[in-house]
């Protein structure tokens, strides 16, 4: 499940956001103007200071927040006391 749908992630969302920082422009190879941005997340874990375009500091946001999403699913696994094994019965 995809960490936007996932009901237990609702809290680390507002808490993790994408910021984005300009830090110039570059052209293309048909000479467009094209923004770079360094980024980082609200929550302060997660910073890339390479200067790349939205979407490609998107994608590394997206990769932080999985990685997130498998932590707290491990986290809930751990206290619900969960081995990841279904019940045995007698």
């Amino acid at each position: 499940m995809h960490y936007t749908d996932d009901p237990l992630m609702d809290a680390a969302r507002r808490e993790h956001r994408l910021i984005l920082e300009p830090v110039g422009t570059t052209k293309t190879l048909f000479g467009v103007n094209t923004e770079l941005y360094g980024a980082g997340c609200a929550a302060g874990d997660w910073m890339d200071s390479r200067q790349y375009g939205y979407d490609a500091h998107a994608e590394g946001f997206d990769q932080h927040m999985t990685e997130l999403q498998q932590q707290l699913h491990a986290t809930e696994t751990e206290s619900a006391g969960h081995d990841g094994f279904p019940d045995k019965e007698a």
